[in-house]
């Protein structure tokens, strides 16, 4: 994917060649393409917002790297790498740090409290990608690959299943910001 937006040319690099790639180790539904697209999402949600893009970014490009560790709490074990991270403080200072943490570790459409800052709805709605035929892909892909499903009919129930939880009437989908993409 190509960022047109206007982001810190050395951020920018160390991101695309020290930190997305590292999301290679994980299933499909969480590859390099995945990120660009939460990138993309972050920026068109952030179009209107008075935010800072070179935060927007690095929200985007870490949220899923605790996935490293497993699935489970992958949000904290992102704030955690964030946090530990030693090239960011040449970017930011330790309080916008802390802050990107936080962001990253609200991430999860799941969270049980209203995202703590402006960046964590933005990234929030990002990963809750609203596209259907990306989702229905992404889905077959973590329950092929991760729950080794091979039966189409299978694969069509957990599909079902996993959508309709998660994006259904009964779900408890959350949307933090009023934006385009939302409404329709």
């Amino acid at each position: 994917m190509k960022i047109d937006t206007p982001i810190d040319p050395q951020l920018k690099h160390y991101i695309e060649s020290s930190i997305i790639p590292q999301y290679n180790q994980l299933d499909s539904s969480h590859s390099p393409a995945h990120v660009h697209q939460v990138i993309q999402n972050s920026f068109e949600i952030a179009e209107t917002l008075p935010v800072d893009l070179n935060i927007v970014y690095t929200v985007a490009a870490y949220h899923d790297i605790g996935l490293l560790y497993g699935r489970k709490n992958h949000e904290s074990n992102s704030r955690k790498i964030v946090e530990q991270d030693a090239v960011l403080p040449r970017f930011f200072s330790p309080p916008v740090i802390s802050m990107i943490g936080e962001a990253v570790e609200d991430h999860r459409a799941s969270l049980p409290y209203e995202p703590r800052s402006l960046y964590g709805k933005i990234i929030s709605e990002a990963d809750r990608d609203l596209d259907f035929e990306r989702i229905l892909k992404r889905t077959l892909l973590f329950a092929y690959e991760k729950k080794q499903l091979t039966d189409l009919e299978q694969l069509h129930h957990e599909a079902y299943q996993y959508i309709s939880k998660k994006y259904g009437p009964q779900s408890e989908l959350k949307f933090w910001l009023d934006y385009r993409k939302n409404q329709d």
